[in-house]
């Protein structure tokens, strides 16, 4: 599962290609011959801090220029297409883009007029979105008075002011507490159920792991690992996760027979609890009646699946 795809993705569309792509800030290289294929959907864009993420989506944005490579954004070019790609578009950005004086309506119905929308538009389309966000009565105070979680609805807010295809996200759940979190992630599955494709940046792996439905992990300026959330998380060689309980002896010498019929990858205790990763391609009632044979009890059974932590960690490695 190291570099390059782990899934042809079906023929799936893609929002973004970029083939062999180079971005240089003097002697440092930010990417590295980078090649990604972005398909529909909400895709996470991950890796270790300096990976090349946010540089990733500024070359695209246009903000960034590359020394070589081809980027296409819904087939058009970020260094000729400037304007058409800027009405399909939405960024919200990672560091803080807001004015200290304006009101979250005024900022967002100047971000609404900066895409090019009329000022008899913008407004009504700002409180519009404010209320989407779920920015009530704040949206009148300056956004310097803003909490974390209300700065970042505000920038949500004017990332989709304009009703763009495509969303770029840089950390969107960064600084909130658990609930904003939530409430972030909710609405980010609200905006791709209204047939929008987002990409997002984040170094939060749990919130990746709720909303995104296809990844790619960067590293060293390279995409060493790209597919959908599904393929990735997904151990393969039919492995599973028992979960066992009984008296010592007959916990050992359940593992011991099992050892016999099958391959047995990893055995740990923890409270009381024995988890056992086995290869089991065929029918699981042969492994439940040893189980009963033996007077162990099967607390669950089921197909081995990583964590989005445990297989970020595993392609960094892997790639490094």
């Amino acid at each position: 599962m190291g570099n390059g795809d782990f899934s042809k993705d079906g023929g799936a569309e893609h929002t973004i290609t970029a083939r062999d792509v180079v971005v240089r800030f003097g002697n440092i290289l930010a990417l590295d011959n980078f090649s990604v294929e972005v398909p529909n959907g909400i895709v996470g864009l991950l890796g270790p801090n300096g990976a090349g993420k946010s540089t990733f989506i500024k070359t695209v944005l246009g903000l960034v220029s590359y020394d070589s490579g081809d980027v296409r954004i819904s087939g058009m070019d970020p260094r000729t297409d400037v304007m058409a790609i800027r009405d399909r578009v939405g960024y919200m950005p990672e560091h803080d883009c807001l004015v200290d004086t304006m009101t979250g309506l005024e900022l967002v119905t100047y971000f609404g007029r900066l895409s090019g929308m009329t000022k008899e538009d913008s407004i009504p389309r700002s409180h519009e979105v404010l209320d989407f966000v779920g920015l009530g009565e704040e949206r009148y105070r300056p956004t310097a008075t803003y909490s974390t979680g209300m700065k970042q609805r505000v920038k949500l807010a004017q990332a989709i002011v304009h009703d763009p295809e495509i969303l770029f996200l840089d950390e969107p759940t960064n600084g909130m507490d658990p609930l904003g979190r939530e409430e972030m992630l909710e609405l980010i599955s609200r905006i791709a159920a209204s047939n929008k494709s987002l990409l997002i940046s984040s170094h939060i792996l749990q919130d990746m792991e709720k909303v995104c439905q296809h990844v790619i992990i960067i590293n060293g300026g390279r995409a060493i690992t790209q597919g959908p959330m599904s393929v990735l998380l997904d151990q393969g060689r039919d492995r599973k996760r028992l979960q066992v309980r009984g008296d010592p002896k007959a916990l050992l010498a359940f593992t011991d027979q099992l050892r016999k019929v099958r391959e047995v990858i990893s055995v740990s205790e923890e409270f009381g609890q024995m988890t056992i990763i086995l290869v089991n391609g065929g029918p699981s009632a042969p492994l439940l009646d040893m189980a009963k044979l033996h007077g162990v009890q099967v607390r669950s059974y089921a197909p081995d699946k990583l964590t989005l932590e445990g297989a970020f960690i595993r392609s960094v490695t892997e790639g490094a």
